[in-house]
This record gives C-alpha cells, sequence and structure tokens, in this order.
C-alpha cells in the first residue's frame, strides 16, 4: 500500500494535484493547515481514500476533527497537526499520546520541518509542508512500513 502523506499546504492545491499525481497513491493522509486543500484534493482525485484532520489554521472548520486513530494493514496511527502537543517546542506530549493509545505510528505536521524518528515501537513522522514543496510516502507491505521525505 502506498500512502501520501501531507501537511501544511496552505492554499497550494496545485502542487497537491502535482504531487498526487506524481505519486498515485491508495492513501491520502492530511494533517492539517489547510484541511480544505485535502478535501479538494479528494474531490479532484477521488480515487484515494482520505484521512484529514484540521489544524491551528483551520480553527473555523468543524467538519474535521483536531486528531484521529486510524489502522492501516494492522497499524494503528495517530493523525494530529501537531499544534495541540507544542510540537515546535518538542515532540514528548505527542509521542506520549501516542504511546497512550497504543499506536504504532504518529504523523503530525506544523512545523514545516521534516521529521522521522523511532524508539520504544513508535515512529514519529512530519512530511514537512507542502507548501514548501515537501512531502511523505509511507508504503506499508505485510505489516512492516517505510517513510520516505520527497520534494517536488
Amino acid at each position: 500500500m502506498k500512502v501520501l502523506v501531507i501537511s501544511d499546504s496552505h492554499q497550494r492545491l496545485d502542487t497537491l494535484i502535482r504531487i498526487y499525481e506524481k505519486e498515485k497513491p491508495d492513501v491520502v493522509i492530511c494533517a492539517g493547515d489547510h484541511s480544505k486543500d485535502g478535501e479538494e484534493l479528494s474531490f479532484v482525485c477521488p480515487n484515494s481514500k482520505y484521512y484529514i484532520v484540521r489544524g491551528n489554521c483551520d480553527i473555523f472548520d468543524r467538519k474535521y476533527d483536531d486528531e484521529m486513530v486510524f489502522e492501516l494493514e494492522g497499524l494503528k496511527i495517530l493523525l494530529a497537526h501537531g499544534h495541540e502537543y507544542r510540537v515546535k517546542y518538542n515532540y514528548i506530549s505527542i509521542e506520549e499520546r501516542g504511546k497512550l493509545l497504543g499506536c504504532d505510528i504518529v504523523i503530525f505536521g506544523h512545523t514545516h520541518i521534516q521529521y522521522l524518528f523511532s524508539k520504544n515501537g513508535i515512529t514519529l513522522f512530519n512530511p514537512g509542508a507542502v507548501y514548501g514543496r515537501e512531502y511523505g510516502i509511507l508504503e506499508i507491505d505485510g505489516g512492516k512500513f517505510q517513510f520516505y521525505h520527497k520534494s517536488i
């Protein structure tokens, strides 16, 4: 399974479409800022499953939650923008939240900085910012997974 991981698009729908067409993912995960971009992408490119949360720039968008937990091929994933956990300062709170919920993976954005770290059975991943032409790919096969940082 190929998963496109995006965050912080800040109204760069044209860049999102180019990334989507290049990667042709099975699933799209959008970690907020601007959640409407992820929603619009789902209308333009409807052949994928979408998971979307809102970020701090989506304060008036009540259609999406601040965080969600879901499973992909047996892997439990926490998706949050990250601002609620003060990820610009450290990753302790968001890592603890992921552990508390029994997650294998925590995906977040907000910092506009690509990040990947695994420790004690939990992996933290930030794809960077689409507005900065950055994104991530998660490949899952038989319960094993690999993250990649990319740019366009």
